[in-house]
């Protein structure tokens, strides 16, 4: 009885043992809230490349450094409010300042330094999932605003863009994307998923179709995208395949965090 009581002790302490180590080690791991992913290198089919690097602060970006050329961005509270772009010489060559309303997009302004004029995006949110945005040129001197540009329709879903479609001059032009269930490896950066862009912050595109043109002459594309993944649902690597000329082309891109 006494040896298969110390039997017994011995198993009890060799499991908490294991549980205190296994405890340790989850508390040790980083939250899945705060990977934030700190570079993405793109390698081109012929084996050139370029990076992009990036800082911050807890999970507000702080700047995106691509070639030499820095991004800083500025925050008022959780929303990216103004985002300028710096040259090789340090110096602000264009600034990009935005407005939201019940916390969503309504506006963007871009100005490019000694500029005559500013450019000006419009956004209205309609309950039915979609955005509709304008664009404008203003005279910097006086303010005063015409439409310019294209006008388009962002069709949201579950935080995704599933569809974009632009009208420039008559020009039309339609984009659907479908997504994976994974994370975006953006997707932790405060207040950059309210920035409309062609793809969201949710989770990742893996097909792209685009089309162009009316009547007799549409066109049509289609870009697909393949991931490996790590233990958290994250991207590593993208590869993107796409038409080129009678080939297909491909791009990968990779992620570091």
């Amino acid at each position: 009885m006494k040896k298969l009581l110390s039997l017994l002790s011995a198993v009890l302490l060799v499991f908490a043992s294991c549980s205190k180590d296994d405890n340790n080690e989850s508390e040790s791991s980083e939250p899945v809230s705060s990977i934030l992913v700190k570079k993405i290198t793109d390698i081109e089919i012929d084996g050139s490349s370029s990076t992009i690097n990036y800082e911050y602060n807890g999970n507000k970006i702080v700047s995106i450094t691509e070639d030499g050329l820095v991004s800083k961005y500025t925050y008022t509270g959780d929303y990216i409010t103004k985002i300028e772009e710096l040259d090789t010489n340090g110096k602000v060559d264009l600034t990009t300042e935005y407005s939201y309303t019940n916390g969503k997009l309504t506006s963007s302004i871009r100005k490019n330094t000694n500029a005559k004029y500013y450019y000006k995006t419009r956004y209205v949110h309609n309950a039915d999932g979609t955005v509709i945005y304008d664009n404008f040129r203003g005279i910097v001197e006086t303010g005063v605003e015409q439409e310019y540009g294209a006008t388009g329709k962002y069709t949201l879903q579950d935080g995704n863009i599933v569809k974009l479609e632009v009208s420039y001059y008559g020009d039309e032009s339609s984009y659907v994307y479908e997504y994976d269930t994974k994370k975006h490896p953006l997707k932790n950066v405060t207040g950059l998923g309210l920035l409309l862009d062609d793809e969201t912050l949710v989770n990742n595109v893996i097909k792209k179709t685009s089309t162009s043109g009316s009547g007799d002459k549409i066109s049509t594309s289609i870009t697909t995208y393949s991931y490996k993944y790590d233990a958290n649902d994250y991207p590593t690597e993208k590869v993107e395949s796409y038409q080129s000329g009678n080939s297909i082309s491909t791009q990968t891109t990779q992620y570091t965090y």
